[in-house]
């Protein structure tokens, strides 16, 4: 009975201290978050072409206990793909694939609409977005005025790419996000707390308290915890992303701590500068499992699963510290030049790079055989390093170069391949501040880079085996110190398994979209989703009514003015009936598909509920007219859009009246 009364007390406990937004303490874990319920599917659907058999299906979750009152339903989406002449999965493809609600009493899409339909979506309009997609990923920017960026590069308009700005509330040192990637995590040590950030609704759930000065974080490979950095008190906080709890807190020593995950992600390796200790850490139990006496100035370190061993730079004395992992006992010491920086393993586990801050240099460790197998010159003050399958981007703080070394070169005789590519026009010393995370981010295709240029106020896409980035994407006046790409794309999970994570608002017919790059196909399906409350849907209700008063199917004629009149009013549905003013719109008028030309005119107010904008379309061809009301809940590309035609001009420029 004793220890019943004892349980049921620490339960009560822990649910206090959750409330309070205190500390669990290290003998008593939280209570496990309740676990979403699958609910019953129909079962998968099914379609053969000569190239390709497909079969979907899709299950939905219900919301949790906890969910807000109008979230939609997250789902699971699976595609299986086979060869239909043998049945064999097609492996190693990369499809594409989308959902759109089919209104009622429509016929489902034939060959020739399916197609019409991918390429319209490929397009990235917003005025023919698909209710959901199956290949979103986005970019995350960590900016130097307190704030995190949500860009959609998907969509085709240069100004309209940002979809949410979190303010974090004090500047941020580290972040990292969870292998589900439904959280990211940031450290804000003016705050002593880590907030968590939620990747679905871009918002800040919860502000952990930590110890003081929290900086570097690291996940654990399972996902379960991330790992603090207290560099004001010589602690580390791990939290369970379960919960968002403080499991934990260890003594580990003074300075600033660098994180390191070995055997198969069961060993946390923890560094501390001024103490100069390797930390040995049992991530299950969170128990030290011993130390190591490295000196003061240690500072990089990173695990080699191909050498079984701990890499840890000593910056004062200019050494790679090689510790064994199964006897925690220092193997061997290689010498480098002096005041090496960063240590990063390639993803083999065999190539250590080490990078020299203050100089022109990268050294290239061979974790075969425990030494330097190269010393690349001609760099410019290298500080971070990443990597792809292919090459290591080293980004040179001295200059706007990024070097690109080729790590199959690494096993071949004489100097091995670097690549030099500009990357904007500012040297990255010039920021503000570049801080401790990552300036590059590898997209899903995994060829293709996420470039933070910091000083410019922008980011560069880069494709492997160019010369120069393929594209520039704005942050929008603010410093990006670090990068992120959120990939929400099919996955194979098993050989041609692919599936994504979904987000559904509506019950109804959905036409499911799949394009295939090789073979080169695409394929029609039909999916019908019960069960989302009808709450979820109200999203779908448009809180503005918008009606043309001029006829949008008119041709109007290029260098021509035309003044366009429309009305604009709150749905009867809203209790906020207050009229509009012009001030409150946004109007937005470009030409698609790539949306270059775009021109935003000045509304005015023509009446009640009335206004009109003047445009002169400067060449023949169709543009898209958007209307928002972005403070009262109405991005642009939610109200009802318009196509305006345009004609070859006639005569000379004159005014044309297209109101009644």
């Amino acid at each position: 009975m004793r220890k019943h009364l004892l349980l049921a007390s620490s339960v009560v406990l822990a649910g206090l201290l959750a409330a309070a937004g205190l500390r669990t303490p290290s003998g008593l874990p939280p209570p496990a978050p309740p676990e979403p319920v699958v609910l019953p599917a129909p079962p998968p659907v099914s379609v053969k072409k000569a190239e390709l058999a497909v079969s979907f299906d899709l299950q939905l979750r219900a919301r949790t206990p906890d969910a807000a009152r109008g979230s939609p339903l997250e789902a699971t989406t699976h595609f299986t793909l086979t060869d239909p002449r043998g049945g064999q999965p097609l492996r190693g493809v990369r499809p594409l694939g989308w959902m759109n609600l089919r209104p009622e009493g429509q016929a489902a899409p034939d060959e020739t609409a399916c197609k019409e339909r991918i390429q319209t979506f490929l397009g990235g309009l917003l005025s023919a977005r698909p209710d959901v997609n199956l290949n979103s990923y986005l970019f995350l920017t960590l900016n130097h005025d307190h704030t995190l960026s949500v860009i959609d590069p998907q969509i085709a308009l240069s100004r309209t790419k940002l979809q949410n700005l979190v303010s974090l509330g004090g500047a941020p040192a580290d972040w990292a996000l969870t292998p589900d990637m439904k959280a990211v995590y940031v450290s804000i040590p003016v705050q002593g707390t880590v907030s968590v950030v939620d990747t679905r609704r871009f918002v800040v759930v919860r502000n952990v308290a930590v110890g003081r000065e929290p900086g570097r974080l690291a996940v654990s490979p399972d996902g379960r915890s991330v790992w603090v950095s207290n560099e004001g008190d010589g602690t580390v906080s791990i939290i369970d992303t379960g919960s968002r709890q403080v499991l934990d807190t260890l003594e580990v020593g003074e300075g600033k701590h660098e994180f390191a995950f070995g055997e198969e992600g069961r060993t946390a390796w923890i560094s501390s500068s001024e103490e100069g200790v390797l930390v040995a850490v049992d991530v299950a139990s969170r128990e030290v499992l011993g130390r190591v006496r490295v000196g003061q100035g240690l500072g990089s370190i990173a695990y080699s699963e191909v050498a079984r061993a701990l890499y840890a730079v000593q910056e004062r004395t200019g050494e790679v510290w090689v510790v064994d992992a199964a006897s925690r006992e220092v193997s061997r010491r290689i010498s480098l030049a002096t005041a090496p920086g960063e240590l990063r393993f390639e993803p083999s586990g065999r190539w250590a790079f080490v990078l020299y801050p203050r100089g022109n240099r990268v050294d290239v460790l061979d974790a075969a055989s425990s030494q330097v197998a190269h010393s690349l010159t001609g760099f410019s003050e290298p500080d971070r390093v990443l990597f792809t399958q292919a090459f290591a981007y080293v980004r040179n703080t001295g200059d706007a170069r990024m070097s690109l070394i080729e790590l199959a070169s690494l096993e071949k005789s004489g100097k091995p391949s670097v690549v030099q590519v500009t990357m904007g026009q500012k040297r990255p010393s010039l920021a503000k501040d570049l801080g401790r995370s990552a300036p590059v981010a590898v997209l899903p295709e995994g060829n293709t880079v996420l470039v933070a240029g910091t000083p410019d106020r922008a980011l560069y896409l880069y494709s492997e085996g160019m010369m120069a980035p393929r594209g520039t994407h704005l942050n929008y006046g603010r410093e990006p110190k670090a990068v992120l790409v959120l990939d929400r794309s099919l996955r194979e999970v098993e050989p041609g398994v692919f599936t994504s994570e979904a987000v559904v608002r509506e019950n109804g017919t959905y036409d499911v979209f799949l394009l295939l790059d090789n073979p080169r196909t695409s394929a029609c399906l039909e999916w019908k989703v019960a069960g989302v409350p009808e709450d979820a849907s109200a999203f779908r209700k448009l809180p503005f009514t918008l009606k043309p008063e001029f006829n949008p199917s008119q041709l109007l004629t290029a260098g021509v003015t035309a003044r366009l009149r429309f009305q604009l009013a709150p749905a009867a549905h809203l209790e906020d009936q207050r009229p509009l003013s012009p001030e409150e719109l946004q109007v937005l008028v470009f030409r698609p598909p790539s949306g270059h030309w775009q021109q935003r005119p000045e509304p005015r107010r023509a009446g009640d509920g009335l206004f009109e904008i003047e445009f002169t379309p400067p060449e023949p061809g169709q543009y898209q007219l958007l209307v928002g009301v972005e403070g009262r809940g109405a991005a642009l590309g939610e109200l009802p859009h318009f196509t305006l035609g345009v004609q070859p001009a006639l005569t000379a420029s004159t005014t044309l009246e297209t109101h009644p």
